[in-house]
């Protein structure tokens, strides 16, 4: 497990500068604006710790918000993922197809369980810093969530598919 929190803590700054230089200055038709560090939430193992896991996405978010402008909405939105990040696995991932340090991963538990699975965090995820940011909900706003949740989704499977053919 330890070779996970540092693989982890590499690749954290990495993601942070892709997300806040060039993912957070490209917006998609002004509705779109994917997420693609919520990949590092969603491939941590299952049995990481909990302090682990809460700290990390906490950083992540901080460091997203402190680099971005906003004013804590990613830090929210990433804890609360990683809070409830178990829950969500033990509706949407088969039992006991992954080992104590698996990566939650494309290859390892299926196309369909990944792709609900990590759809399931970004919605949640997308509707938090969407809710918080514009303290409303409407149909223009659902349209965002919808249409940013299915990019990331998109960015996410095409890291994943890239990283399983690099194997």
């Amino acid at each position: 497990m330890n070779n996970y929190y540092g693989k982890y803590l590499v690749l954290l700054p990495i993601f942070v500068l892709i997300q806040v230089l060039i993912l957070n200055e490209i917006f998609f038709f002004t509705y779109i604006n994917p997420y693609l560090y919520l990949t590092l939430i969603i491939s941590l193992p299952l049995r990481t710790s909990k302090w682990y896991i809460l700290f990390y996405a906490f950083s992540i978010g901080f460091l997203i918000d402190l680099f971005g402008g906003s004013l804590g909405f990613h830090s929210t939105a990433t804890v609360l993922i990683a809070f409830i990040k178990t829950t969500i696995s033990k509706i949407t991932i088969p039992y006991s197809i992954l080992e104590d340090n698996d990566e939650i991963t494309l290859n390892k538990i299926g196309s369909k369980s990944f792709v609900i699975f990590s759809l399931l965090i970004i919605l949640i995820h997308s509707t938090i810093i969407f809710g918080l940011e514009h303290l409303n909900f409407n149909l223009q706003i659902l349209a965002k969530i919808i249409a940013s949740s299915f990019t990331t989704l998109a960015l996410i499977l095409i890291l994943e598919i890239l990283n399983f053919s690099k194997k």
